[in-house]
């Protein structure tokens, strides 16, 4: 910990500081950036001009990253995500900088370790790809767990799941996350969550507020899908037509909203300046804040109890 005894993190892959913004909300202090998107470091430097920041992860001098407690990473999903329907898995050119993330990782050997990225990092390399991940995390020494959070589950009208990794080097405090992370991670019958994004979630203009299907672009076209009361999920286009995640109207008849998007993923304004891909590709701060606290109150219980309390629900990172 530093001096002000607040943990301090290191965000890679940084984005518009998804991580960064809700783990400052739970009560941390950022230290240090790693984001090669031009536009995105302007963001940073915007909000976290102090914050000392690298473009690339793959020229990165591990003797350059100061000393902090948790290392945070959203590494790229290009070649894992289902939006890409020719995706390399884990060796591809932009997923596999998990790796370089990793020799870092191994080299410096943080504490925490707090990954994310998309569900289909289970399904890649004929179901592989998640098991070596784990199995690099493992040796170079975290222990540590998993979930898969979709952002209704937080309360937001967006459809969009994203798995997250959390490792304790060489300890299993890290178990102790499950043990009171209901209000999150519990599950919801269909009219709870319904209740639930009614009294908790944004307000959403009524005229989202149906059963009438809406006009989304997917990759190489467009397709249907069905919207009840939130935000579907923005689809990466991958193929000639248009880069990254697109900025072209997604409701039929409609503009992208902007406004929308950056309230459904609990980003609040001015994090991302313009365009929709930024906020598409960034992880949702509410779910970053809910890890950082479960984070900051396994180490206060631990400073206090001594030895780890038991561990309920505990299991490995093998799941």
């Amino acid at each position: 910990m530093s001096n002000n005894n607040k943990m301090r993190f290191a965000s890679f892959f940084a984005g518009i500081g998804g991580f960064d913004l809700g783990f400052q909300q739970a009560g941390m202090d950022p230290a240090f950036h790693c984001e090669i998107d031009p536009y995105c470091q302007t963001i940073l430097k915007r909000h976290w001009p102090e914050v000392p920041l690298h473009g690339d992860i793959e020229t990165l001098d591990p003797k350059t990253i100061p000393e902090t407690d948790l290392w945070a990473a959203g590494w790229p999903c290009q070649d894992l995500s289902h939006a890409n329907s020719q995706r390399e898995g884990l060796q591809g050119a932009r997923s596999g900088l998990f790796f370089r993330f990793a020799e870092l990782a191994r080299e410096l050997t943080p504490k925490w370790l707090v990954l994310e990225n998309v569900a289909g990092l289970l399904s890649a390399d004929k179901g592989t790809a998640f098991e070596s991940v784990i199995d690099e995390l493992e040796e170079i020494g975290y222990m540590g767990i998993w979930f898969t959070c979709n952002l209704l589950s937080a309360g937001l009208p967006h459809n969009r799941e994203r798995i997250f990794l959390i490792g304790c080097h060489k300890s299993d405090l890290v178990y102790q996350f499950y043990s009171d992370s209901g209000e999150l991670l519990r599950d919801h019958s269909p009219r709870e969550a319904e209740r639930a994004r009614r009294e908790n979630g944004p307000n959403i203009q009524e005229e989202f507020i149906s059963n009438t299907p809406l006009l989304v672009q997917r990759r190489g076209g467009f397709g249907f899908t069905q919207a009840r009361s939130y935000s579907p999920t923005l689809r990466a286009q991958t193929g000639r037509h248009q880069g990254g995640h697109t900025d072209r109207p997604i409701l039929c008849g409609q503009k992208l909203d902007v406004e929308r998007m950056r309230e459904a993923d609990g980003v609040p304004r001015g994090m991302d300046g313009r365009r929709g891909r930024f906020i598409g590709n960034a992880v949702a701060p509410p779910i970053a804040r809910f890890i950082g606290q479960r984070i900051l109150e396994i180490e206060a219980a631990n400073a206090v109890g001594g030895e780890s309390q038991g561990h309920l629900a505990a299991v490995s990172v093998k799941g």
